[in-house]
Formats: structure tokens, C-alpha cells, sequence
């Protein structure tokens, strides 16, 4: 099951929205009271049926949810799913059969809109591929998409839902989806287990009885084992060790507890999509709410990863709720979702949706950070690149220099195959260390290069975050003047072809007029470049080069 769509009209602050939401990875964010718990609030509205008693979450109200500040005589909330015939067979043969007619192909595309009117009426309404479906019909849908569990949901602040008292402490439960086979053996297992107790607690039940005869009333005592009534729920005691401690999954930090049980969350719904037969098997949708809960940023870069990662590999959609900008996803930023609080006079109103396509990629995670989002434009490649190993350079000439190294010169280049070049556009943007500091965390490993003459000012701040010279970063060019950049690196035949062949550019660094000076440097950079190009050189001819590509071998080694 793919969750394609939510709208919601006159709903709490979704005065009128509609998001579209990712095939995989998808996340959520925004401020607090953005309006991100009434999208999964409408989500749970239409597939989600096991909710503890006290939670009124889903019981909606016209009067208690319709949007505050205008004034409106309904309220609607309305999802779109795409059911694929073999991985939701269960759901799909129960949609196939209402059909006005049989439907065509693997896939169901159904939109289901509820509305809300005054006095807590409320009216259902379903489209199947475009069709309107009965009144009648709706209903009997919606109630199999809610009775079937096609929603598995993690909320990291509420993490009590999975708890079991037993022998003293809480233990976690697991949603045990087994097979039919599995469960028939289960069930001889538990009817053995309680004939067993039965028959061991015969003395107690004796005993019990005379007590509750002083009572003056008949009572007869049974005492059996614990009733599932049907329940998949099992008290599996979830353990984890290491090297130096084994214990209750309760004993261990707040961050380890809440991401295993993020985890618990994806599994049990890949178990569900993977031990149904055939005809009943289902494929969840995953929510976590705020998975980030209790992580260091370290341990969010990685653990936003590893969601992205299952969600692919498992083929299950996962809509994460967050503020953090390592749980967003950063190989498909499309998929990153923000929400924002319209103002007017000072005051709060409707959510919106910002536009976060093209050139505003950058903005949810510019939100999360708190960060001006332009900060985040040098950093684009990054952001979308698929390798764990970058060597960041200061410009695209420098990336251009290095991958005619790599095609001419491999033997100065040195460099594994597994390592990318990425420009970062200049050395303010390694000044923002917080922005720097997010990039790094998502990489593996990175080494970082900057020009000579940029050093008093860059240094500084990359040992701030802690990383080192020689080990983490290094300056490119030679301590003379002209020489301190990449192009210094160039053996003196290349620069005195260069400068022979550029006069007027040359004369042009020494003007007081800057724009003149910064286009004269532009200029003899690309011939340089160009000369480079189309130089015949021996790896002698290129020995400052090597001494670079040296020290940044070393890095990947």
C-alpha cells in the first residue's frame, strides 16, 4: 500500500491542504503546531483501528476540530492509496468485489473523504479508479482498511503502548504476525501449556476455595493460564547485549531504547507483508513520529540513514514526523515535506505547505537547523550524491583539475575509485561550521581542501568541530604570491606559456579597480586550467601535485 495523498478542508489549522507523499522515505516537518499531528491524526483516521481506549485521537468532532478562526458549516478530510493487487491481496479482493466493475490491471487507486457537519454528523464517501462508490459501499471499505492492519505506528514520545508488566518490570511486546501453520502450533502449544497449569495448580485452587467459603457466598475458583483472545500480541522480553552487559531493553539509554523500537515497528510490518499467504498478505504503511527522540546527531545521521535504507529495501512506505534535519531524507530531498504557520496580524493561522521543488530543495533542512536557507545551496551535490567518500574542494576548477589528473595522470591522482570530487563553492561556506558539520555527519569519510591564501581564515573553524590538519583537511598552493591556490601547483612552463599568451590579464592584477582585478584572476585560472589540458607532461613535471594527492590518499587508505 502506497499513501499518495492527504487534504484536509476546515480541519484544526489545515484550513485547506493537500500533500503528496513519497514512494519510500518520506518525512514530515516543521515548527511545533505546525500542523504535522493533523496529518497523521487524518492518516490514522482511515487505517487504523487498534487504538488504547483513552486515546481519542481519531474520535473527530465537528465542534471540537473544524478550524477555530473561520466560519464554516462542514469540515472533510480525505486520503489517496494505491493498492497493488499481489502485495495488498487481502484489501484488493475485498475493493474488487464492490467495484462497479472489474478492475483492470494491478493496481487500485482509492480515495476515501469523510465530512463533518454540525449536530456530529458525519458522511463517508469512496472513489475507485475515478468511480463513485455508494454510500454503502464506502463504509464496508472503509471499515476493511481499518480492521486490517495496514498501518503500523511509532509514536517516540508515547512509547507505552508495547509494554507488559511481568515479574516485576515492563517488558516489551512484540506484534507476532506468524504464519498460519505457526499459529495452529501455537495453539496446541498454549491449549498443553494450559492443561498443564491446570492440573499444577490444583493445590491452589483447593486452598482459594476454602478462603473464599469464609466469605459465606459459593464461589468455585479455575485458575488457567492468560487469555489472548485472539491477540497477536506475545510478552517477548527483548533483550540486548554487547561485549560487557546483558540486559532488558528498559536498562538501557533513552536514545537505544526508542530507536530499537523503531525498528521493532519496521520489522513488525515487513512481517506482516512477508508471513500472510498469498491471498491475505498486506503491505503496511510505517509512521514513527520523531524518531530522532533522545539521539545524539550522530546517532540520527546514521539511524536516518538506516529508515531511508529499509524503506527501499523492504519496498514499505515510511512517513517520519521530525525535527531534525538528519532524519530527513537526504538522497531524495523532493521527499522532505515542510509545514509552516500562515501569519496574519501576529497571529497564527492556517498551515501551509512550502514549496520545497528545485532551487528551495534546501528548505526543510535549513528549517530544522535554523540556518538561512541560501547557506545550503553550495552544499546541493552533497546533499544528492550516493557516495559515502567525498573529497571537497574549493571550486569547479579544482574538481576540473582533479579529474584530468584521474584520466591522464592516475598514477599522481592516486585516489580509490570509491572517492568523489565535490565543489563547495568557495570558502564561506566552510565557515558555517553547523551547516558544515550536518554535511560531514551523513559521509563516511571526507577530506576537505582549501586555497593557501584562505587559510587564516578557514583553519580556525574546521578545528572547532574538531578535525585536524593533515588528517581531516589541508591548504592547496605554494607560499608565494600568485602560487597559493591550485594552479600553483602547475609546473613554471605552464605558467609562463599562460602569462606569455595573457598580457593584458596579467597587467590587469595590479589595478586599483577590483571588478578589473577579480575578472583578470578569473580569466588566467581557465587558461591555466586550459593549458593543463593540453599539456604533454611527465609525472616529474607534476611533483607538487603528487605531494597533494599524497596527503589526500592517505585520508581513504
Amino acid at each position: 500500500m502506497k499513501l499518495r495523498e492527504v487534504t484536509a478542508k476546515n480541519f484544526r489549522t489545515l484550513e485547506d491542504l493537500t500533500i503528496d507523499l513519497n514512494d519510500d522515505y518520506c518525512t514530515l516537518s516543521g515548527r511545533n503546531n505546525a500542523g504535522k499531528t493533523g496529518i497523521v491524526t487524518i492518516i490514522r483516521h482511515f487505517l487504523d483501528d487498534e487504538r488504547p481506549y483513552f486515546d481519542a485521537e481519531n474520535s473527530l468532532s465537528f465542534d471540537r476540530d473544524k478550524t477555530q478562526w473561520v466560519t464554516c458549516d462542514e469540515m472533510s478530510i480525505s486520503i489517496r492509496l494505491e493498492l497493488d493487487r499481489h502485495d495488498d491481496a487481502e484489501v484488493f479482493f475485498v475493493i474488487n468485489r464492490f467495484a462497479s466493475k472489474e478492475i483492470e490491471g494491478d493496481t487500485a487507486r482509492l480515495r476515501l473523504t469523510e465530512t463533518f457537519t454540525t449536530g456530529e454528523n458525519s458522511e463517508l464517501s469512496c472513489r475507485l479508479n475515478g468511480d463513485n462508490l455508494d454510500t454503502q459501499t464506502a463504509s464496508e471499505i472503509a471499515k476493511k482498511l481499518k480492521s486490517a492492519p495496514n498501518l503500523v505506528v511509532h509514536n517516540s514520545t508515547i512509547p507505552a503502548g508495547r509494554l507488559y508488566y511481568l515479574s516485576g518490570e515492563m517488558t516489551e511486546v512484540l506484534e507476532s504476525h506468524f504464519s498460519q501453520d505457526d499459529r495452529a502450533k501455537i495453539a496446541a502449544a498454549e491449549k498443553n501449556l494450559a492443561n498443564k497449569v491446570k492440573t499444577a495448580a490444583k493445590e491452589h485452587k483447593e486452598e482459594l476455595n476454602q478462603l473464599l467459603g469464609r466469605l459465606g457466598e459459593n464461589y468455585d475458583v479455575e485458575l488457567t493460564t492468560l487469555e489472548r483472545g485472539g491477540s497477536s500480541r506475545f510478552p517477548l522480553n527483548v533483550k540486548l547485549n554487547d561485549k560487557s552487559v546483558n540486559a532488558n531493553l528498559g536498562g538501557w539509554g533513552s536514545g537505544t531504547q526508542n530507536r530499537t523500537r523503531v525498528l521493532i515497528s519496521i520489522l513488525e510490518a515487513n512481517r506482516i507483508r512477508k508471513t500472510q499467504a498469498a491471498a491475505n498478505r498486506l503491505t503496511p504503511v510505517v509512521i514513527v513520529e520523531e524518531p530522532e527522540s533522545f539521539l545524539h546527531p550522530s546517532a540520527q545521521a546514521e539511524f536516518g540513514k538506516v529508515l531511508n535504507n529499509l524503506a527501499s529495501d523492504f519496498g514499505i512506505q515510511i512517513l517520519a514526523t521530525t525535527h531534525s534535519p538528519y532524519m530527513l531524507n537526504q538522497t531524495q530531498p523532493q521527499a522532505n515535506l515542510l509545514l509552516e504557520r500562515h501569519v496574519y496580524r501576529n497571529r497564527l493561522k492556517e498551515t501551509r505547505k512550502v514549496e520545497t521543488s528545485g532551487d528551495d530543495w534546501m528548505l526543510p533542512f535549513a528549517d530544522n537547523l535554523g540556518v538561512v536557507a541560501g547557506e545550503f545551496i553550495p552544499w546541493k551535490r552533497i546533499v544528492s550524491s550516493p557516495n559515502a567518500k567525498i573529497v571537497l574542494v574549493e571550486g569547479d576548477i579544482d574538481v576540473q583539475y582533479l579529474a584530468h589528473l584521474k584520466e591522464k595522470y592516475p598514477e599522481v591522482y592516486q585516489l580509490p575509485d570509491d572517492v568523489e570530487i565535490v565543489g563547495y563553492g568557495g570558502k564561506d561556506a566552510l565557515k558555517n561550521t553547523q551547516v558544515l558539520q550536518f554535511m560531514l555527519s551523513r559521509l563516511e569519510r571526507v577530506f576537505i581542501t582549501f586555497d593557501l591564501d584562505a587559510e587564516r581564515e578557514v583553519k580556525g573553524k574546521l578545528e572547532t568541530i574538531s578535525l585536524s590538519e593533515g588528517t581531516d583537511f589541508c591548504a592547496v598552493g605554494i607560499s608565494k604570491p600568485g602560487k597559493e591556490c591550485i594552479e600553483g601547483l602547475l609546473p613554471d612552463t605552464v605558467h609562463k606559456e599562460v602569462y606569455a599568451e595573457n598580457v593584458d590579464d596579467v597587467a590587469a592584477l595590479g589595478s586599483a579597480n577590483s571588478t578589473a582585478k577579480k575578472q583578470a584572476k578569473s580569466n588566467l585560472k581557465k587558461a591555466a586550467l586550459e593549458k593543463f589540458r593540453k599539456a604533454e607532461l611527465q609525472a616529474t613535471d607534476l611533483s607538487e601535485m603528487k605531494k597533494l594527492m599524497s596527503k589526500i590518499a592517505k585520508a581513504f587508505k
